[in-house]
């Protein structure tokens, strides 16, 4: 959305920038301010949805990991539109910040889970001093329990399948991998071109706010289908074994 506003605000309207930056941050803060709410007030209010173990006064993995990076992204968007005259090039900043974090977050748990090291406190439904398993494995969980609303049952149904399928569990860890590495990257290339004095700070934020979204939607296909073909896959491997007559 800042970016569907702010070229036409900045370029067909006489607005002054703070206010332009005062409307695009606004909204993006009341809009994705609204999402977080409703999602903790579900996490808070409903049992059915909480991780397994979980308490009332507890979020789920995902929950904590988005909340951090909102915090960041939104801070930069209030200290970059507090003066009179708007930091520009750090108000680009909210998009590349996130997917670092995002794929930081990625790699570091891929690393550590390699590294045989213990959950060091409860992730999503996985209590504390468990062996650690893949980042995509608590979105996966958090995401369908809590944002589709399927719950505790498919919390169940998701550990189940981690513990019965050794090409499932490749399968998550790969996909770690895939986007944890090329988020770093063009989260810091990003951050490089917003940057960089000699480019424009109107380019700067096109790319800033442009590029990790469109990065995203590209990875999101590709991992759908690298997904759908590792699946057949286990899916062939199950029935061959004699799964699918059990």
């Amino acid at each position: 959305m800042p970016l569907v506003l702010f070229y036409p605000l900045w370029y067909a309207s006489d607005l002054k920038p703070a206010y332009i930056f005062a409307v695009t941050t606004g909204l993006f803060g009341i809009i994705s301010g609204l999402e977080w709410a409703y999602r903790s007030w579900r996490l808070w209010r409903e049992e059915f949805v909480r991780p397994i173990g979980g308490k009332r006064n507890g979020f789920d993995f995902f929950h904590i990991s988005y909340t951090t990076g909102y915090c960041i992204a939104l801070l930069e968007l209030i200290v970059g539109a507090a003066p009179h005259h708007p930091f520009v090039r750090l108000c680009a900043m909210p998009a590349p910040s996130f997917i670092i974090f995002f794929g930081g977050e990625l790699l570091l748990f891929t690393v550590l889970g390699a590294l045989g090291f213990k959950t060091p406190f409860q992730m999503s439904s996985l209590p504390k001093g468990v062996p650690i398993r893949p980042v995509t494995y608590t979105i996966l969980e958090d995401v369908i329990a809590v944002d589709t609303g399927k719950g505790r049952d498919y919390r169940e149904a998701l550990n189940a399948r981690w513990e019965a399928s050794p090409r499932f569990r490749r399968l998550l860890k790969k996909v770690d991998i895939l986007w944890s590495v090329p988020a770093l990257v063009v989260g810091f290339a990003c951050t490089a071109v917003v940057a960089i004095p000699q480019i424009n700070q109107n380019i700067g934020y096109g790319v800033g706010w442009g590029v990790p979204p469109l990065w995203a939607g590209l990875w999101v296909v590709l991992t759908t289908y690298s997904v759908q073909y590792e699946l057949k896959k286990e899916w062939d491997e199950w029935y061959k074994d004699g799964g699918a007559q059990a």
